[in-house]
């Protein structure tokens, strides 16, 4: 069922979340318990996702190498898998916890999880809270994998594709990844994620002002 469900188009899916959360804030227990009046009722039949809602892999790698700051990459993932590996630049932040997260209604807000299911999930959830900027990454961190670390060439590649692979191979050495060109066979190729290393933090130590006259 949720293969079925994953499978389904980002619209559908949203349908799906907005039908069972109307009908849990129906239901709700205690009127001011945060957890269950964040939903409005009201705003679910005019909240719609579209592709405009969703960021492509490979453009979130090309900021991230930019170095483009005005975002915020939320990691859904549970933090045992977060540990293992995370996209640079993201912060773990479980469903449960992102309306105690600090996170602002004005920020641009990018999710993700493994594939898109509990990226869609909390995207519904923030955009029925009036969380303005909110997108999820297609195919969530699996696609991530395919795309930016482990970028594969086809055999018999066309041009196009050759040309393609020549700049999605810069971009996944940058990342750490592994290219895979189509001589290789995944039996002889041993793909191992890449270990996260802390930012180095420079500091400079401060010069002692000589003091003036004798």
């Amino acid at each position: 069922m949720l293969e079925q469900f994953v499978k389904l188009p980002i619209r559908k899916r949203v349908g799906i979340f907005a039908i069972l959360l109307g009908f849990l804030a129906i239901f709700a227990g205690n009127p001011y318990d945060r957890s269950t009046t964040r939903i409005n009722v009201k705003k679910l039949s005019s909240i719609n996702v579209t592709d405009e809602n969703s960021i492509n892999v490979v453009d979130l790698a090309d900021w991230i190498i930019k170095g483009k700051l005005d975002y915020r990459l939320i990691d859904l993932r549970g933090s045992e898998k977060y540990a293992e590996y995370n996209i640079p630049g993201s912060e773990n932040i479980p469903v449960g916890e992102l309306f105690d997260s600090g996170l602002m209604r004005n920020e641009n807000i990018i999710l993700y999880s493994d594939g898109e299911a509990l990226a869609t999930q909390a995207w519904f959830i923030l955009k029925a809270d009036d969380y303005k900027t909110v997108s999820i990454i297609k195919g969530g961190i699996k696609n991530w994998e395919s795309e930016i670390l482990f970028p594969e060439l086809p055999s018999n590649a066309t041009k196009d594709q050759l040309a393609d692979f020549k700049k999605i191979k810069e971009v996944s050495k940058f990342f750490g990844g592994q290219p895979q060109t189509g001589s290789e066979t995944k039996e002889k190729v041993i793909r191992k994620i890449p270990e996260i290393s802390p930012p180095k933090v420079i500091i400079t130590k401060k010069k002692k002002k000589s003091r003036e006259g004798c």
